[in-house]
């Protein structure tokens, strides 16, 4: 399945390139050109809200 078609996953599963939008919320590789906007991975740390838009491999 194409990393554009997986489930979004959560805030506290990304890792701090995929959280900072420089790798696929997917795969984990570095994007480039092309990235595709996933939309919002959702994520609450007690008080803290978490949330952050993610982007994966074309």
């Amino acid at each position: 399945m194409p990393c554009r078609e997986r489930p979004v996953p959560t805030a506290q599963a990304l890792t701090t390139e995929q959280y900072a939008g420089r790798a696929c919320c997917s795969c984990g590789k570095r994007l480039t050109t092309g990235a595709v906007h996933r939309g919002v991975a959702r994520g609450r740390q007690g008080a803290h809200v978490l949330d952050v838009e993610v982007w994966s491999c074309p």
